[in-house]
């Protein structure tokens, strides 16, 4: 019941502007070199953007050239925005989506959305992914890291969220589907400014020091940690 109340004023509730929506809809994105090398190569493919927001990955995907690119969008304020901008989105929760669809799709993105869902409503979308993904499909899944250093502000910055992940109980998750290819990457966000470059000095000296930590404690964790903020899942089946 929470999330329909909750998503009626997901952006205003956070004081994000139309005018800011625009801006952010409009700008350049600069896909990680994981999301890039793995995007179709053929500009035809049919790609599903799964809580897409308010569609900056959709436009981003329309500037780069591809024809069938859908979206699935529950927020009220989302939706108004995205019927100014053409770009196709169905306004209906991804699991009914998901039950009620019988096409299958090159590749599947879910950007910050599976943190929105309980264990079992992750267990039942991912049970359903699996058929709506081509053959030779790409999944693209991105969520907040369990392991992060000063995870509680992304975790609990929003009322909405529900589930942490790891980059292990990603694995773990879509392996148990017997999905063949689970591959978990660090998701960085330094930018070249002299404070970012400090922060990034910090970050890394951070994670040599967990690192460390773990050797001590538990040295089979080490294969598996991931200290960033968010961690990006490339999967196929």
């Amino acid at each position: 019941m929470y999330r329909q109340i909750m998503y009626e004023k997901y952006l205003s509730s956070v004081d994000v502007s139309e005018e800011q929506l625009d801006i952010n809809f409009n700008q350049n994105v600069n896909f990680q070199k994981e999301i890039e090398v793995n995007l179709p190569e053929d500009k035809k493919s049919k790609i599903l953007d799964l809580g897409c927001g308010y569609g900056s990955f959709l436009n981003a995907l329309s500037i780069l050239g591809y024809e069938n690119i859908y979206g699935v969008e529950v927020g009220k304020e989302q939706n108004d925005f995205l019927s100014k901008k053409g770009i196709v989105v169905y306004d209906q929760n991804l699991v009914d989506f998901l039950k009620n669809c019988n096409d299958q799709f090159d590749c599947i993105t879910l950007f910050d959305v599976l943190e929105h869902f309980k264990k079992d409503e992750v267990v039942e979308i991912v049970s359903l992914l699996k058929d709506r993904l081509s053959k030779d499909g790409v999944l693209i899944v991105r969520v907040p890291n369990g392991e992060a250093v000063f995870k509680g502000s992304i975790m609990y910055g929003d009322f909405t969220h529900e589930t942490f992940f790891t980059k292990r109980s990603m694995v773990q998750l879509f392996k148990t589907f017997d999905f063949n290819i689970v591959e978990v990457f660090p998701v960085y966000s330094f930018g070249s400014t002299i404070k970012a470059r400090l922060a990034k000095v910090v970050y890394l000296g951070y994670v040599v020091f967990y690192k460390i930590l773990l050797l001590i404690d538990n040295s089979a964790s080490i294969e598996y940690f991931v200290a960033t903020q968010n961690i990006l899942g490339i999967i196929r089946r």
